[in-house]
């Protein structure tokens, strides 16, 4: 979970012949990878309308307003991404005074939804002490919060959502 989408990860790639061009258009026929746990499941009432979830997925989007779901294969792995440019982050870049450095370090957080200092490093350009110092000075000034452990590896920021 991010600041503005959710991301779910599921291990495998869709069954094939099935294509996320085809997902995203609504033309294919549900298939079963393994059928004996899906008979398990639809004997347990816990499987419903079969075939149907992209498009029940859709049509919720579309009632609540949202944009519809990306998807995504990659390395082995299914992605789908909901997005909410509700709470996409508008940081004041006047208001807070930030160098361009931090204001490229805010357009990857947009994308992104949290930021490392390798992370800054690359995206900003800038060696190991600055990204320290730019990412500290944008911690107190309350537009980043800090996530992970205190130091090193692990260690991350996402927008403090109390700022806007």
């Amino acid at each position: 979970m991010y600041n503005s989408f959710v991301e779910i990860i599921s291990p495998g790639e869709l069954l094939r012949p099935l294509t996320i061009d085809e997902i995203k258009k609504d033309e294919y026929m549900p298939k079963t990878r393994n059928k004996i746990i899906a008979g398990v499941f639809n004997n347990l009432d816990v499987m419903d309308k079969r075939g149907t979830g992209f498009l029940r997925i859709r049509e919720d989007l579309e009632k609540w307003e949202l944009p519809p779901p990306e998807f995504e294969e990659k390395q082995g792995w299914f992605v789908i991404r909901f997005r909410n440019p509700n709470v996409e982050r508008v940081i004041d870049t006047v208001k807070f005074d930030l160098n361009e450095r931090q204001k490229k370090a805010i357009e990857y957080l947009k994308e992104h939804g949290k930021i490392t200092r390798r992370d800054y490093m690359g995206a900003a350009g800038a060696a190991k002490t600055t990204a320290i110092r730019d990412l500290n000075e944008l911690v107190n000034k309350g537009i980043l919060v800090v996530k992970g452990p205190k130091t090193g590896r692990g260690r991350y920021y996402t927008f403090n959502l109390k700022v806007s």
